[in-house]
């Protein structure tokens, strides 16, 4: 969980480029399962301040940062896979299924 979240965009795109090299194609089932913040899944409330809280706590500790869908989307191309899907929001977290 959150793995990706603590890393850089180009150190992402490099750990998912491997992990898309370990599994199979798509048609055979191949598919890494991201479980990591999506921005804009939360518009008020404790859990839109816990985002806040994170993005203070990631431009202090980190070389990571909190990202959109949109961020998420260029990082899985950029990695080489194909598509995506949001499987289930858990609060601020997203299950995001990754497709070779």
């Amino acid at each position: 969980q959150l793995v990706l979240h603590f890393w850089s965009d180009e150190d992402c795109i490099k750990i998912l480029a491997q992990c898309k090299k370990a599994i199979p194609p798509r048609d055979a089932g191949g598919k890494v399962i991201v479980i990591d913040i999506v921005l804009g899944s939360v518009s008020a409330g404790p859990m839109l301040e816990t985002q806040h809280l994170m993005d203070m706590l990631m431009l202090v500790m980190t070389r990571g940062r909190q990202r959109e869908e949109k961020d998420w989307s260029e990082i899985f191309t950029k990695a080489g896979f194909s598509g995506y899907k949001i499987v289930k929001k858990l609060g601020a977290r997203a299950v995001i299924e990754v497709y070779p």
